[in-house]
């Protein structure tokens, strides 16, 4: 639970030093968010199945793997979620408010 919780905020917290710190690279239309959604669920699912895969081998192998695998898939996720969300406001007009 703990490494859980742990890697979760800190994939947050790396999506949001991103969303900052890269703000020019930002998708500009809303199609270009959903599609960016939509390969990070692809890329968020294709890394839980492979840690399904390689389950069994030695832990500190296994901490690496998620550490190289399932993190940046989390971190690009969670920043595209948010370009997402920052889309539908702009769509819904609560952008401005």
């Amino acid at each position: 639970m703990g490494l859980t919780l742990t890697l979760t905020v800190g994939a947050a917290l790396l999506a949001a030093w991103l969303d900052l710190r890269l703000a020019n690279l930002r998708p500009k239309t809303p199609t270009q968010s959903l599609t960016h959604a939509l390969i990070s669920v692809l890329a968020l699912v294709g890394s839980a199945g492979l840690l399904g895969l390689i389950y069994g081998i030695p832990q500190i192998a296994f901490l690496i793997v998620v550490l190289a695998v399932l993190l940046p898939a989390l971190v690009y996720a969670l920043l595209a979620g948010w370009w997402m969300m920052r889309a539908l406001a702009e769509l819904t007009g609560f952008a401005g408010r």
